[in-house]
C-alpha cells in the first residue's frame, strides 16, 4: 500500500470516527425543561432542569431576544435536579419572543444551554365606572346676564384584572352631550384607581353620557359609560 492511499484511508478513517462522536460532543450538558412555551402577561412560568451530577453553582437567565435585554437573572441553589417559578409581571416583560439560559459549573466547567418562550396577550381588563353625582340640580335666574348654568361631576374608575387591579391603565375618556367637556386622558393608581373630571354649560334639562376606554398593551381594550342627568329650574 502506497502512501497516497494510506492518507486517503487515514483520512476517511477520521471523518467516520468524527461521525460516531459528534452526536456525543455536541449533546446538550443537561436540558431545561419548561411547562409551557407561549405564556400571557401576568402568568406564571415553571421551569426544570436535571444534572447528570450535582453543580457547584447554577444561575438563571432569562433574556428578551428583541431587545438583547436582560429580564431576569436568578442565582439558584445547586442539586441535581432544580426548578424555579417565574411570574410574567407587566411592566418588567412584554408580549414578544425570550430565551432562558441557564449556566451551571460542572466538574470545574462552566456549561450553558438555552430554552425558549413566548408571551402573549394578558387576561381581559374589567372596568367599572361610577359618578359621584347620577342626578344634578341646578338653578337659572332669568333676570341674570348669564344665561346658563356650570355643574361639574366626577366619575370613579377602577381597573381589575383576574381580581387584583391595574396600575397604569390608560385611561381615555369623551362626553356625549352640548357644551360638555372631559379630561379626556388619565391614568389608574396602584390600586387600580383613577379619576375623570366632567364639567358642562347647561340652558335646560339634558342627560350627558361619559364614555371611559381602559387600555394597557397586550390587553383588549375594556369600555364603561355612565349618564348624568341634569335638572335645571328657573326663575328670579
Amino acid at each position: 500500500m502506497d502512501a497516497k492511499t494510506k492518507v486517503v484511508l487515514l483520512l476517511n478513517l477520521t471523518f467516520i470516527v468524527i461521525l460516531l462522536f459528534w452526536p456525543i460532543i455536541n449533546a446538550p450538558k443537561f436540558r431545561i425543561s419548561l411547562n409551557k412555551e407561549t405564556v400571557p402577561l401576568g402568568g406564571e412560568l415553571e421551569v426544570r432542569t436535571m444534572f447528570s451530577n450535582e453543580p457547584s453553582s447554577i444561575k438563571l437567565y432569562v433574556i428578551d431576544l428583541e431587545l438583547n435585554k436582560t429580564v431576569d437573572a436568578i442565582n439558584l441553589k445547586p442539586a441535581k435536579e432544580v426548578s424555579a417559578k417565574l411570574s410574567i409581571n407587566e411592566g418588567r416583560y412584554r408580549i414578544g419572543h425570550y430565551a432562558i439560559k441557564m449556566q451551571a459549573t460542572l466538574d470545574g466547567n462552566l456549561v450553558e444551554e438555552e430554552s425558549f418562550f413566548n408571551v402573549f396577550g394578558g387576561s381581559p381588563l374589567n372596568l367599572t365606572l361610577k359618578v359621584k353625582k347620577p342626578e344634578i340640580n341646578t338653578f337659572i335666574n332669568i333676570t341674570s346676564k348669564k344665561q346658563y348654568a356650570e355643574v361639574s361631576d366626577e366619575a370613579k374608575v377602577k381597573v381589575m384584572m383576574n381580581g387584583k387591579p391595574v396600575e397604569n391603565a390608560k385611561l381615555l375618556a369623551l362626553t356625549l352631550g352640548r357644551n360638555a367637556t372631559v379630561t379626556d386622558v388619565a391614568y389608574t393608581n396602584s390600586s387600580g384607581e383613577g379619576v375623570i373630571y366632567w364639567k358642562a354649560n347647561v340652558t335646560n334639562n339634558e342627560t350627558y353620557s361619559v364614555v371611559v376606554q381602559a387600555v394597557k398593551p397586550g390587553h383588549p381594550i375594556a369600555s364603561g359609560e355612565v349618564q348624568i342627568k341634569v335638572n335645571v329650574r328657573k326663575g328670579s
